[in-house]
């Protein structure tokens, strides 16, 4: 193999690839680029036996080649070299890569030695890389981590009346990003392969969308990249039907000052879990904290509410999150019960096509 590539496309591709590697596997070859230079192209395969990815770079290529060289190693080599082009080739059991005045030897692998990868199938499904990127920051902090039902580590994607389905869920909190589309696969992403797909997604691209015959593999593809994701199993659970519909109070508040409130209230407690109270009042809802070791605090903010006084509680985190995740300067607050799912909800919907329900905490 003898290439010649210009050294910030392929830091880049490098970028994004890596976040499909495994540094602590079992296997060390998953801690490995598969390079293949072939044609004008110099491309590299990731995987960690979950996700399944191929990048490629335009390159001056002199010889043919394949060859598995350890990826973090790689891209830092490439990452801090200061020339404009890189120039690769196989010296023995070797990889030299020259950079300007920089010369290093890297040890390498038979190319033979790097998984298989499943055939990449392009399908006829089609997103826009702005819609999957949004819907991914929008409910990956909901998502449940991996002590939890199986089904719930993962983004459920799916279409339904007109709308393209984001939903996130980890049993206390439901995400639900629905922008208007049209999508009929349903795909039930791992967690790891949303921050790969993160990594992949510049938001100007389309992305292909299909599922492997057997439903094992969800396919994404654009011209530059290819990503096989191998699914979760199992069902998601009906997540409409535990959005509530009828509603005691509901207040309008501005996202930033509620979240400045919820900032001040955290810097008292030391752990994750932070409870907070909320009463409304006439035209006033209040925010409490309360911690026989770390202190009380009470902040009041002005709001338009004439109804019954009302008290709930939250852990502080879970408000946090959820609004972080709007786009809209002013959201919903819709109250049931002290004891029932809370619904929070953009005040403009159809510009912020946004949902979060939060179940309460007893204080």
């Amino acid at each position: 193999m003898k290439v010649k590539v210009d050294r910030e496309e392929l830091e880049e591709v490098l970028k994004k690839a890596k976040e499909s590697t495994e540094r602590k596997a079992a296997l060390p070859i998953l801690a490995n680029f598969l390079l293949v230079a072939k044609g004008e192209n110099l491309t590299i395969k990731a995987t960690d036996l979950e996700n399944y990815l191929v990048i490629s770079v335009k390159a001056e290529v002199e010889d043919e080649g394949e060859l598995c060289v350890h990826s973090q190693k790689f891209y830092e080599i490439i990452k801090n070299l200061t020339s404009a082009y890189v120039n690769l080739y196989l010296e023995g059991e070797k990889l030299v890569v020259i950079g300007g005045r920089s010369t290093y030897k890297l040890p390498t692998a038979p190319a033979e030695d790097f998984p298989e990868f499943p055939e990449i199938v392009e399908g006829e499904e089609i997103l826009s890389g702005t819609v999957l990127l949004n819907g991914i920051e929008k409910v990956e902090y909901s998502i449940a981590k991996e002590e939890a039902n199986i089904a719930l580590q993962g983004m459920y994607l799916r279409g339904h009346e007109g709308r393209v389905h984001f939903v996130g869920s980890d049993g206390h909190r439901l995400a639900l990003y629905e922008p208007e589309g049209s999508f009929s696969k349903e795909v039930l992403i791992p967690k790891k392969s949303l921050r790969v797909l993160k990594k992949l997604i510049t938001g100007i691209e389309d992305i292909k969308v299909e599922k492997s015959e057997e439903e094992a593999f969800g396919y994404f593809t654009t011209n530059e990249w290819k990503l096989a994701v191998r699914l979760l199993e199992g069902e998601f659970p009906d997540y409409l039907s535990v959005i509530p519909d009828e509603f005691t109070a509901e207040v309008l508040f501005e996202v930033e000052e509620v979240l400045k409130v919820l900032k001040r209230l955290k810097a008292l407690g030391e752990e994750k879990v932070f409870p907070v109270k909320i009463s409304l009042t006439d035209n006033l809802a209040i925010f409490e904290f309360a911690d026989p070791e770390f202190g009380e605090a009470k902040e009041e903010v002005d709001v338009e509410y004439a109804g019954e006084p009302f008290e709930i509680g939250f852990n502080g985190k879970y408000l946090m999150e959820a609004l972080d995740a709007y786009d809209s300067e002013r959201i919903w607050f819709r109250f049931t019960s002290p004891d029932t799912a809370t619904l929070l909800e953009a005040e403009d919907y159809e510009k912020d096509p946004y949902k979060c329900i939060i179940m309460p905490m007893r204080l």
